[in-house]
């Protein structure tokens, strides 16, 4: 029985150090009973990464153009804004939504950006795939890739950078948010996003692009990101919006039509702009445990205008509690480097090793040598 107590003392402890760096138990005491049409869907608070009100949110489902948010961000990350881009054969002859590139134009990253998260270009999203990666399947497993290691994806996998159907290209609502999430924290990425037309300037079309997201010009909270549409996937949404210092992201999936996807989405906005804030968490130094390494201020989710406080135990755990001692947040602090530490004693010895020699006039070696003994 001893050895079964400490195997479960042992697995506890495990849990707890492979827990998320936040979460919050608000969103398991949501009263959000709303019946909504779309499918699948999912509000994530942008800052601390709760899922606040979700239903199917990891069911695996067809994205359409909100691929476009992966295209867009490693663009973004990968280019220089101002690069030129030659478009090929296989870009002009995109399906569906497009641009109208022509064959060897010389576009910016910068212009392709827009035609891509703007008016939803498939040309765009081709042009740009092979520029990075030399051909849309080499840029599909770099997208793969990189959700995966920089985002934190499980069950995604796309197939081309647009998001026209494809059995293999699939998503979930938490997937979207995640990534959606990662994206808004670039701020060329947020600036494009926001657009809400753009003076389109091309050898083969010139014109006004107005920006699809239905809700971009309707509600002043709203801040982007992308709308999408095959046959297969349904109308598909995703939402930024900041209100107060709180910023959430939306994600609504498989919606019959386009106004009640973006009805859904104003319903999930309000009730949890309504309920639900992000309170952040500084640190002051008379409140820390020294010896480890504090970040400059943690995002948690809280109902709204919850009172919040924190502690951190001698073996760095810090505890992030709201009402009634809720758990809102835990992490797992790093000390402080030891290597740092190593080298901070090496040269304190090394210093008192050089004021001992000039005080005994001994051979230098001899001193060093007797020291180390």
């Amino acid at each position: 029985m001893k050895g079964v107590s400490r195997l479960l003392i042992i697995s506890v402890i495990i849990s707890f150090l492979f827990l998320p760096s936040h979460f919050t138990s608000a969103s398991s005491l949501s009263s959000f009973s709303t019946p909504l049409d779309s499918e699948a869907y999912v509000v994530v608070d942008a800052n601390s990464g709760e899922k606040l009100i979700g239903k199917n949110a990891d069911m695996v489902m067809y994205p359409a153009s909100i691929t476009k948010i992966v295209t867009a961000i490693m663009a973004i990350e990968t280019l220089d804004l101002d690069e030129t881009v030659t478009i090929s054969e296989e870009a002009v002859n995109a399906d569906g939504t497009r641009v109208y590139l022509l064959e060897d134009e010389e576009v910016t990253v910068q212009q392709l950006l827009y035609g891509l998260m703007v008016s939803s270009g498939n040309d765009a999203a081709i042009a740009l795939a092979e520029h990075m990666a030399g051909s849309v399947e080499a840029f599909s497993k770099d997208m793969n890739e990189f959700v995966k290691k920089h985002v934190g994806t499980s069950s995604t996998h796309f197939t081309n950078p647009h998001g026209l159907f494809n059995d293999e290209h699939v998503t979930t609502a938490s997937d979207m948010a995640k990534i959606s999430a990662y994206a808004m924290k670039n701020t060329s990425f947020r600036d494009l996003v926001a657009t809400e037309s753009y003076e389109w300037i091309g050898e083969g079309w010139e014109t006004t692009l107005y920006n699809h997201h239905p809700l971009l010009r309707q509600l002043e909270t709203v801040i982007g990101i992308k709308n999408g549409y095959v046959e297969k996937s349904g109308f598909t949404l995703v939402t930024a919006a900041e209100k107060d210092g709180t910023e959430l992201i939306i994600v609504t999936l498989n919606s019959a039509t386009s106004n009640l996807g973006m009805r859904d989405t104003e319903r999930l906005l309000d009730y949890s702009f309504k309920h639900y804030e992000t309170q952040w968490v500084s640190f002051e130094d008379s409140l820390i445990t020294p010896g480890f390494i504090y970040p400059e201020k943690i995002g948690v989710t809280t109902f709204k205008n919850e009172p919040i406080s924190y502690d951190v135990s001698n073996n760095g755990f810090l505890r992030i509690y709201g009402s009634g001692n809720r758990l809102l947040g835990l992490n797992s602090l790093d000390p402080l480097e030891i290597e740092s530490k190593e080298t901070l004693e090496k040269e304190t010895l090394s210093s008192e090793r050089g004021k001992l020699a000039t005080f005994l006039s001994f051979d230098w070696v001899f001193v060093t040598g007797f020291l180390f003994v």
